[in-house]
């Protein structure tokens, strides 16, 4: 399968994995969490579903991204005092980072 196929295919498992229903902003606030973390794969691929759900733009979703940023700069500080909003952006990003990490690894064959 060729590489373009193969992320095609993950965008659109995790798009129907509950990110695409309403006007959800978790994956803002997941984008800019790995933004901060300077992790360039999993910001694109929260870039690019935010995108295709067309919540680039939005208000809201430009202060989940801020959240998400401040989260991420907060959670790579050791003694960092984080919030309680922190643990629920945390939480969604590693569910996030599971998904795409579970999907490609489904596909590997040794």
């Amino acid at each position: 399968m060729k590489p373009k196929y193969f992320c095609l295919i993950i965008l659109m498992f995790i798009s129907f994995q509950g990110y695409s229903a309403e006007k959800d902003y978790t994956i803002c606030s997941v984008a800019g969490f790995y933004e901060s973390n300077n992790n360039r794969f999993l910001t694109d691929l929260a870039e690019r579903i935010a995108a295709k759900n067309n919540l680039f733009g939005d208000e809201n979703c430009s202060i989940a991204l801020k959240e998400g940023k401040a989260a991420g700069a907060r959670f790579s500080k050791p003694g960092a005092e984080r919030r309680t909003t922190d643990y629920d952006i945390i939480r969604s990003a590693q569910h996030f980072s599971n998904l795409i990490y579970d999907s490609i690894l489904s596909r590997v064959k040794f």
